[in-house]
């Protein structure tokens, strides 16, 4: 008989990576994961890895598989090159070289590799959309689940990693909401309720792929780009860095809506769109960055939805992961590997012998008192990013795109403030591990569960 069972909601990259940590660290907790989609249609992105999170790929032994598909496939440390980019002479703000490991992947590879590893299959449960659950006060009376295709099913704890829409986000601020409001407490009931919705960042990125396999022999970039390149220029911004052994390149353009951000978006999430679409916010740039939009095929336009900053990631038995509980911008590049730190601290709490039922409340209390500042904090660093890739950063503010065009609107110590600042907005990365947090979780556990 399984010592806890697990429900996770959502098959995503975190609810796959939730399924191999819960095989290693807890082998006596039984888990099922409940994901919407009928079938995994294998999509996505690029995505980064830094030290805290490819920590975690080599504690899963996914590292050796991982590596047959990295970056430009030669390279653990990729140099980050910023560029002053809205005009015709674009120049170059800031060259960081590689002091800490960088690799960078197609997330399509990625959820295709972690499903490789699940050991057991049959735990994943396609066309189960979640619904809603009951939490019995009792915990010797586990929760129940309830789907759209009117199934129930039962876990002693409930771990929500299906994405920016949460479902399972809706239904716990939907009851803490109800909650206050029958204790009399409107006002914090309508504020646990603006919890729900993913709010829109105030800005859409333009995602895709040039397929540069073989490089022609001579080309500049971005046929034989290594690094991992930031085109800057006013209210927008292009990225790129090779994906997939190095036969594409991951392109995002973004560009800012100034005083949009804060609501509910209203229009598409993912839309297709025409080149031309995005080759209208890039001209006039340097010729690098109108090579690169001439070079793609197809672009997606994504609307960058965020969570705001919850007052908790966890209400009794039931907890939230990964944009679940903190979608942030793609600035940092962090998104995924926040999620992944949630789901390796998390996964070693489950795995402890004295956590039961009974007590399980505490090791979450312990898992967001840990990885909810944490996570919270980089989210808003990676805002702060944005604002610098975009040249809207306060000190900023009043060199207009006209201005920024003709390349004399910032002194040269604004820009080297822009270069110097994104820097330091990265020192969370260096000189400390998931590992020394996972550490202080157990201790804490211990300190409150005696084995």
């Amino acid at each position: 008989m399984p010592r806890i069972t697990v429900g996770i909601v959502g098959a995503g990259l975190c609810g796959l990576v939730l399924a191999i940590a819960l095989e290693k660290y807890a082998p006596d907790v039984d888990f099922q994961i409940y994901e919407s989609a009928t079938e995994l249609a294998i999509v996505g992105a690029g995505i980064a890895f830094q030290p805290r999170s490819w920590y975690i790929i080599q504690e899963l032994g996914l590292e050796a598989d991982m590596l047959k598909f990295t970056g430009d496939g030669s390279k653990d440390r990729v140099t980050l090159m910023y560029r002053k980019s809205d005009q015709k002479e674009g120049f170059i703000l800031k060259e960081a070289e590689p002091t800490e490991l960088q690799r960078t992947f197609h997330r399509g590879d990625v959820q295709r590799l972690l499903l490789e590893h699940i050991r057991e299959k049959e735990r994943i449960h396609l066309g189960k959309r979640f619904v809603g659950y009951t939490q019995p006060s009792d915990p010797s009376r586990p929760i129940e689940l309830r789907f759209h295709d009117g199934t129930k099913a039962s876990c002693d704890v409930l771990i929500a990693s299906d994405g920016i829409k949460s479902n399972v986000r809706e239904a716990m601020f939907t009851q803490l909401a109800d909650a206050a409001q029958a204790a009399g407490n409107a006002e914090e009931a309508k504020v646990l309720r603006s919890y729900i919705p993913a709010v829109f960042s105030g800005a859409s990125v333009y995602r895709g792929l040039i397929k540069r396999e073989p490089i022609p022999e001579g080309q500049p970039r971005p046929f034989n780009m290594s690094h991992f390149m930031t085109y800057c220029g006013k209210n927008r911004h292009l990225v790129a860095y090779p994906v997939s052994q190095g036969r594409n390149l991951n392109v995002g353009a973004i560009v800012a809506f100034p005083g949009s951000e804060g609501k509910p978006y209203e229009g598409v999430w993912v839309e297709q769109v025409p080149k031309e679409e995005v080759a209208q916010h890039y001209q006039g740039w340097e010729p690098e960055v109108e090579d690169i939009i001439k070079n793609m095929t197809v672009f997606n336009k994504w609307a960058i939805n965020m969570v705001k900053e919850l007052p908790t990631f966890v209400d009794g038995r039931v907890a939230l992961l990964g944009d679940a509980a903190h979608a942030m911008t793609p600035h940092q590049g962090a998104g995924a590997g926040q999620g992944f730190e949630d789901v390796i601290l998390l996964a070693r709490l489950l795995g402890q012998p004295a956590v039961k039922p009974d007590n399980i409340t505490i090791a979450l209390k312990i898992y967001d008192q840990l990885r909810r500042p944490f996570a919270q904090m980089i989210a808003r660093r990676s805002l702060q990013n944005g604002d610098l890739h975009n040249l809207t950063a306060p000190t900023l503010n009043a060199v207009t795109p006209e201005m920024s065009a003709t390349g004399s609107g910032f002194t040269r110590e604004q820009l080297d403030m822009v270069g110097e600042t994104l820097e330091r907005l990265k020192d969370w990365r260096r000189g400390t591990t998931i590992e020394e947090d996972c550490q202080t979780a157990l201790r804490l556990l211990s300190e409150q569960i005696p084995a």
